[in-house]
């Protein structure tokens, strides 16, 4: 009996002691199927964030430059027998005071036309090449006095008459008058002296003749849509 005992005992710790290999066994595979799972897994980089791209500097826009409008060509012309019966230097001098005040303005181009004759004046404003207007003046006198034995003719009984040709046309674009006014206290047409860049007067009469033409050289100025500019601008 006893001997059965020993021997129902050693199976039991037989069996015990499988049972202890076996799951021995099962943890060793748990184990090394782990490390190959570890081995095969494929390790994720971490993801960055995209880098963040730099301002970039706009440059402001360049404004071009305006183009100037082109300028208006002018020739500043006066009637041969504009003299009459006055100081022929101080008439000659109209159509300069004239040109004169007309180059104040940066919008025309002004060139003297010395004498010229009406029929020379429609002859060359037709020259079909031609893109210069052409101002021509005469001074005239509106008294009905025909005496030719009169000394003295008041300024108010003197004009400056005025036209304005177009060229290649030969049409008429502007025309007007500006009479001379008495010269009282040394006031003129807004003006106590005349302006530096034009000749002084030694005269009444030459006096109230400048500053007729520098009035005859704003209507001009009008004729044009041209603002007026500064004296001796």
């Amino acid at each position: 009996m006893r001997q059965l005992n020993l021997s129902y005992r050693n199976r039991r710790i037989t069996t015990r002691g499988v049972a202890v290999v076996f799951g021995c066994a099962l943890l060793v595979l748990a184990a090394v199927g782990a490390g190959y799972a570890q081995a095969g897994r494929r390790v994720s980089k971490p993801k960055s964030d995209p880098p963040v791209p730099k301002p970039t500097e706009t440059a402001a826009p360049v404004k071009e430059p305006t183009p100037e409008p082109e300028k208006i060509s002018l020739l500043v012309a006066g009637s041969p027998s504009a003299g009459m019966r006055y100081a022929l230097g101080v008439v000659d001098n109209m159509p300069g005071v004239v040109g004169r005040r007309l180059q104040d303005s940066k919008r025309l181009q002004v060139a003297s036309g010395g004498e010229m004759s009406r029929g020379e004046v429609n002859k060359r404003a037709k020259d079909p090449e031609s893109k210069t207007f052409i101002v021509w003046l005469e001074l005239q006198n509106d008294s009905f006095d025909l005496d030719p034995m009169a000394r003295r003719t008041r300024l108010e009984d003197l004009t400056i008459r005025y036209i304005v040709v177009e060229p290649v046309t030969g049409r008429l674009k502007d025309q007007g008058s500006v009479h001379l006014r008495p010269v009282g206290g040394g006031v003129l047409g807004g003006l106590r002296r005349l302006p530096p860049c034009f000749p002084q007067a030694s005269s009444n009469f030459e006096f109230a003749l400048t500053v007729a033409a520098i009035e005859t050289a704003e209507r001009i100025f009008r004729t044009f849509s041209v603002l007026n500019p500064p004296l001796c601008s």
